[in-house]
């Protein structure tokens, strides 16, 4: 009913910011698990992953945040959690500063290196992660002292494209470098593809007049998909390990869903109008008519439900039923959207109220690309899948292969 995929609400970055910790945690334990190093940094941001965890349990179960997404409004049920924060993130944090010192680093890498970009990747993760607990937080602090203050995109997307637009830079780069030293000079004929493919559409956006956000978003995803792929060039895909089949699944899906974004951003139209039945409205490439609207009944509710035809450039329509619900118990009014989707975006349609001359109101979005935010995280949910599977398989294989050969030194004792 809002028109969008995300609006930076307090309840969506409870989520958001345990999978930034996630995310640099799953490619630290790579780099400990491949190449003994970043020890201490890998405990440290399992700590984090979880304390972000955490706070997102309390953010939203303790009533403390205003958010049409918070799930209670109960503050024993905060206050249980709050100690638990305490308990947990409190014991975990004084642990590791005992024991920080006694960690030994692990092996030594130069920063031009896999490792080297791996660890830039996590700082930057980190630095959109500690943005957003304060673009979060700082809410709840100001209102504890008397002052009413709402932080959205003009903040969160400026400050977090800043760390992000460099992040997905040596995102392209990183898998290209040799494990614990490399030099630039050796994969920089590999990179004039993709830093040409992201040329090209940084002057075909600038061309068309975008925004300076969704012009670099759109560049940088192209750039990104075209070097996610170079980790293959020269191998037989039959013999491809399935780690490496993750990775480049998984950074080719952060590449499609950063297209969508950026799309989204770039080539939304949105029609706010007021249409007798039977008259026709354009949105984008979609022909819209309101057909009817009926009263329908719910178990709890009742709703005023609009039949709207829609077709794509002339072709089939399709229907369209949003809704005006009212329900009884509790007393609240909610906008059901209808949308329909195709390869190429969505559209969305939301029902308002009557005006005194019989028109009703509608607002309309068609969101150019936007599906491709979906295909995108399927994408990378599907490559770190089979980055897992890969090192069980690994393990596995290893283990197997050393219990033959102990097998066989025992008989030969024998």
């Amino acid at each position: 009913g809002w028109g969008g995929w995300w609006f930076w609400d307090p309840v969506e970055n409870a989520s958001l910011m345990p999978w930034l910790a996630a995310t640099a945690l799953l490619h630290s334990v790579s780099v400990l698990a491949s190449r003994n190093a970043l020890r201490t940094w890998t405990i440290m941001l399992g700590v984090v992953a979880f304390s972000m965890s955490m706070v997102g349990t309390f953010l939203v179960r303790s009533g403390i945040l205003t958010s049409v997404h918070a799930f209670a409004v109960d503050p024993e049920r905060g206050a249980f959690i709050l100690a638990l924060l305490a308990i947990y993130i409190g014991g975990a944090l004084n642990m590791f500063a005992l024991r920080a010192s006694t960690i030994s680093e692990g092996e030594q890498f130069e920063v031009t290196s896999r490792e080297g970009a791996l660890v830039m990747n996590n700082v930057m993760l980190s630095a959109i992660l500690g943005i957003v607990l304060v673009g979060t937080l700082y809410p709840l602090l100001a209102e504890s002292m008397g002052a009413k203050v709402s932080v959205g995109p003009p903040y969160f997307n400026p400050m977090t494209a800043v760390f992000a637009l460099p992040m997905l830079v040596v995102l392209a780069v990183g898998p290209l470098l040799r494990w614990r030293r490399d030099r630039f000079t050796r994969i920089r004929p590999v990179l004039v593809l993709p830093a040409l493919v992201t040329l090209g559409a940084l002057v075909l956006a600038a061309l068309a007049g975008l925004n300076p956000l969704p012009l670099l978003g759109i560049a940088l995803a192209l750039g990104l998909a075209t070097a996610s792929l170079l980790p293959l060039r020269g191998r037989k895909l039959r013999r491809v390990t399935l780690p490496l089949w993750g990775m480049v699944i998984a950074h080719l899906g952060v590449a499609v869903a950063l297209f969508g974004m950026a799309s989204d951003a770039a080539f939304t139209e949105e029609r706010l109008v007021a249409v007798k039945q039977g008259e026709k409205v354009a949105v984008g490439p979609w022909q819209v008519i309101l057909a009817q609207v009926s009263p329908v009944a719910g178990p709890n509710w009742t709703a005023l439900e609009a039949t709207m035809q829609a077709s794509y450039d002339g072709g089939k329509p399709v229907e369209l039923h949003p809704q005006a619900r009212s329900f009884w118990s509790p007393a609240q009014e909610t906008s059901e959207s209808a949308l329909s989707t195709r390869w190429n975006g969505q559209l969305y349609a939301v029902l308002g109220n009557e005006a005194e001359d019989g028109r009703w109101q509608l607002r309309l979005w068609w969101k150019p690309f936007v599906t491709l935010i979906w295909i995108g995280g399927l994408m990378i949910a599907l490559g770190g899948a089979l980055a897992l599977l890969g090192r069980v398989a690994s393990d596995l294989s290893r283990l197997i292969a050393q219990d033959k050969i102990a097998y066989r030194r025992k008989r030969q004792g024998r």
